[in-house]
């Protein structure tokens, strides 16, 4: 049986405790995090707008976006908020992938740039789900699994031709 922690620190200051039941964090905590995560993307896209990224097209935006949340997913979950953890990693590759831009290939396949990263994503809320099975319920009936259910299924033999990496 796993022992859950009572206290959770950082550099040296308390910032979340458990009862038991529950784990409970900081209020300074979380808005540290809402402005971290904020400033990080308003920085992000004003990198963007000026032409310091590398590149500025849709698919790119989308998956610096994409990573920016998933990097604030990982810290929610450090901090034992396993359900807005899991929230803000689905969000991270559904923001991936702009279904009305998906093109059937030669090869009668999904082709997206995103499509790899997506694929990463919803296999990394699979693996959260399977770290802390009170989160299935959230995974089962999402649009984000149900789209990668459908193009795991219709497209699966068609794997090797190159398309989906």
């Amino acid at each position: 049986m796993t022992r859950k922690r009572t206290r959770i620190k950082s550099n040296g200051v308390m910032v979340a405790w458990s009862d038991g039941e529950r784990v409970h964090v900081a209020p300074s905590r979380l808005n540290y995090l809402d402005k971290d995560y904020r400033q990080r993307m308003d920085d992000y896209h004003t990198r963007v707008d000026e032409g310091y990224e590398w590149e500025t097209d849709r698919p790119s935006v989308m998956r610096g976006d994409s990573r920016l949340m998933e990097e604030r997913s990982d810290r929610l979950w450090e901090l034992d908020q396993h359900v807005e953890s899991l929230l803000w990693l689905m969000d991270a590759a559904r923001v991936l992938i702009d279904w009305d831009y998906v093109v059937i290939g030669p090869e009668t396949n999904y082709h997206h740039r995103n499509l790899a990263r997506f694929r990463y994503l919803v296999k990394r809320c699979k693996e959260r789900c399977q770290q802390d099975p009170r989160l299935s319920p959230l995974l089962e009936h999402c649009d984000i699994c149900d789209a990668y259910l459908h193009m795991e299924r219709a497209y699966a033999g068609y794997k090797d031709l190159g398309w989906i990496p």
